[in-house]
């Protein structure tokens, strides 16, 4: 056999000697599709702190949250899981919160009802609503627009309307649209 050969075999063997597992390592583990995506990024990344065997772990800092974030929306891209709305938005909400800062981050979510157009409720939405003229309604309620923000005082949120939903960080904890 000529040296080129025995090289050949003897790289061929060390190859097929190597687990499968090794050559995955540092690659997250497949994720399943959740039904909800913004309550599966906070129950894998809750703003108050990274998951650990004994509890919760506070965040180091703010970036070490949304890199979670980051990693956790990376998985669910590569399993197909995300619309292409939320393969945009799911970091940038990350981003916006106040997750890893000083200072509990509250989220109150607000209500703000439009105006539909449909004439004759009669279940059929057949009017547009005025703060959201591409949705279709038959009543106002349909119209109904949720909001999320983060602060500092929940009595702060209810005395503007709000409702507090405790802490998070994702743009649709409040059911945006």
């Amino acid at each position: 056999m000529s040296r080129s050969a025995t090289c050949s075999a003897v790289l061929l063997a060390l190859t097929l000697s190597i687990p499968a597992q090794g050559w995955a390592k540092g690659k997250p583990a497949p994720v399943a599709c959740p039904l909800d995506v913004a309550q599966a990024v906070a129950a894998v990344c809750p703003c108050n702190g990274t998951p650990e065997d004994a509890g919760l772990l506070p965040w180091r800092n703010h970036g070490q949250y949304v890199r979670s974030v980051a990693h956790y929306r990376n998985a669910l891209r590569k399993a197909d899981c995300l619309s292409s709305a939320e393969k945009r938005s799911v970091v940038r909400c990350a981003a916006q919160a106040p997750c890893g800062k000083p200072g509990a981050p509250i989220v109150c979510c607000t209500t703000t009802l439009g105006v539909c157009s449909d004439a004759l409720p009669d279940g059929i939405p057949a009017g547009t609503c005025s703060n959201a003229p591409t949705v279709g309604c038959d009543v106002p309620t349909d119209c109904a627009v949720m909001t999320t923000s983060f602060v500092d005082d929940p009595v702060g949120c209810t005395a503007g309307g709000g409702t507090v939903e405790g802490d998070g960080a994702v743009c649709s904890v409040c059911g945006i649209r």
